[in-house]
């Protein structure tokens, strides 16, 4: 360019090892479109199911995920050392046939939902490699990925949450038929009666959530659950409830939170999985891939109470910085509207389509190719701000 500018090189990468997979794509191949070509110059890495990394021009391509495994094959399959300095990823097929073994990158963008991406593994391996990358830390993933940790903290810093349960699974394989029905009837004596809800502690996406109205169906939703994470929580349903969304942005001085959301399920009832990605921006021949970003909501409702609103943007600030989170997350409540209580439900520090639809609509309006530069900044920033600490002490203890 003209004024010496160099793009940064960000590699964008999604995917992984969770039931998520496909959701992340849909979020990873969506963001790099959006990303600024003046200022970033993207670089798109796919874990596959198996856990192997892949990177290459094709993978921009929403067929190539169609076509695997054989796609695979036409792609360079890469990883990240977890070791400093190294300065991106290492190639490991045929390295000998690449002008250097090492793809420069810049920064990592870590898009993926679920396991093994969202939830502090690949945060500690971006940690050991000292590099610089997007959204939460270790601290900030872990806690946000489990339903129940996330509950108690946020908890503690005084925003209302529903009590719950935890069911584990080496609790239940244990002694199946007897330690369930005790199960059962611990849950039923702390939570009240039906209906519940079942849910893993540590996914999302509304995959293995069941409503439950009687014993054998908690049986029935407890083993659902469990078939998708080793930890399930069981929760009360509210009879009369509204479902509101917030999203919180990092800031260098202080969060800030968008305008709410209220989303819509096909059934008047809770999301599900189709709900929030297959409704909507999948018509035939739609290749837009709008993930969450096509599920039906109303944004910013005028006919909410302006008081629910701010309480909805206060408690999300509240949790977000209470989670130690970064980058882009957003709060999912409960509101009751027998009484008026406002409940934090889960917090999702990789939000489908990073909540763009939400600050498009916030006052003032902040776009996507926006969103994602204050994103990076914040990264950049706080990758300054950690080089700046001292790690080593040299050799004492040894020399006694």
């Amino acid at each position: 360019m003209s004024n010496g500018h160099k793009r940064k090189k960000v590699a964008v990468m999604f995917g992984g090892r969770s039931v998520e997979h496909e959701i992340s794509v849909i979020t990873g191949l969506q963001l790099i479109k959006a990303l600024d070509p003046i200022r970033w110059d993207p670089y798109p890495v796919y874990i596959a199911p198996s856990g192997k990394w892949y990177f290459g021009k094709k993978l921009l391509d929403k067929g190539f995920y169609l076509r695997m495994p054989g796609s695979l094959s036409e792609v360079t399959e890469v990883t990240l050392l977890p070791k400093p300095g190294v300065g991106g990823l290492t190639i490991l097929e045929n390295p000998e046939e690449h002008a250097s073994p090492v793809i420069p990158i810049d920064i990592f963008l870590p898009a993926f939902h679920g396991t093994y991406g969202e939830d502090g593994s690949i945060q500690g391996l971006f940690e050991l490699a000292d590099v610089t990358y997007t959204g939460c830390g270790v601290l900030g993933s872990i806690l946000g990925m489990s339903k129940y940790h996330s509950k108690k903290i946020v908890e503690a810093h005084g925003v209302p949450v529903l009590p719950c349960q935890v069911v584990n699974r080496e609790s239940v394989e244990a002694d199946f038929g007897k330690h369930l029905t005790s199960l059962r009837d611990q849950i039923i004596k702390r939570l009240g009666n039906f209906p519940l809800f079942v849910k893993p502690c540590n996914l999302g996406s509304s995959i293995g959530v069941v409503r439950a109205t009687c014993e054998e169906e908690l049986d029935s939703a407890l083993l659902h659950a469990l078939k998708y994470d080793v930890s399930a929580m069981v929760e009360p349903c509210l009879d009369k409830k509204l479902e509101i969304n917030v999203s919180v942005l990092d800031d260098p001085q202080e969060p800030i939170a968008s305008v709410v959301e209220i989303p819509v399920s096909s059934s008047g009832k809770e999301l599900t999985y189709e709900d929030k990605y297959l409704r909507g921006g999948s018509k035939k021949g739609d290749d837009s891939m709008q993930g969450m970003a096509a599920l039906t909501r109303v944004i910013d409702p005028e006919d909410l109470d302006p008081v629910v609103k701010e309480r909805a943007r206060s408690y999300a600030v509240t949790a977000f910085k209470a989670l130690n989170a970064s980058g882009v997350s957003r709060i999912d409540f409960m509101l009751d509207t027998t009484d008026g209580t406002l409940y934090f439900n889960e917090i999702n520090t990789i939000p489908g389509s990073f909540s763009f639809y939400l600050w498009m609509n916030s006052k003032p309006p902040v776009f996507y190719t926006e969103l994602l530069n204050r994103i990076i900044s914040v990264a950049q920033l706080k990758a300054v701000r950690k080089s700046s600490v001292e790690r080593q002490v040299g050799f004492k203890a040894l020399k006694k």
